[in-house]
């Protein structure tokens, strides 16, 4: 039976795969908190940031001449969806290729997304919500 959680998120990552930042998805709750895992130093924390795109993806986009996410796999448990995802990239000026995988844990309540943590490593997003 398809899930309601993953048909809402699908919208998110149709724009994302083509590395439209810009995009607000009408599925964020007004309390969206959102933010990077401790993959990555920079930028981690969980917040609440309504601003689309927020200042922590601007930072993180400004090396980047394009990047995007790709889903490989959805897995759901009640109301957490973990989006195995493939990052793709390619740097300003040193044109240097990246493509690597990565994982976003979602929060669902009622059809609309709470929480999204994003996260470099798969098996400690898996782990971050007792899947693994």
């Amino acid at each position: 039976m398809p899930s309601t959680n993953v048909d809402a998120l699908r919208e998110v990552y149709d724009h994302w795969e083509r590395g439209d930042w810009e995009y607000r998805p009408t599925i964020y709750a007004e309390d969206l908190e959102w933010g990077w895992s401790a993959d990555f130093p920079d930028l981690a924390g969980v917040r609440h940031d309504p601003e689309t795109p927020n200042q922590r993806l601007l930072a993180w986009l400004e090396p980047w001449e394009h990047w995007s996410c790709v889903v490989e796999d959805y897995v759901e448990s009640g109301d957490t969806v973990v989006v195995l995802a493939r990052y793709r990239g390619q740097g300003k000026g040193s044109g240097v290729e990246v493509n690597v995988e990565g994982a976003h844990v979602w929060k669902m309540r009622d059809g609309l997304a709470v929480r999204l943590e994003i996260f470099a490593d798969r098996r400690s997003a898996l782990a971050s919500v007792g899947l693994e």
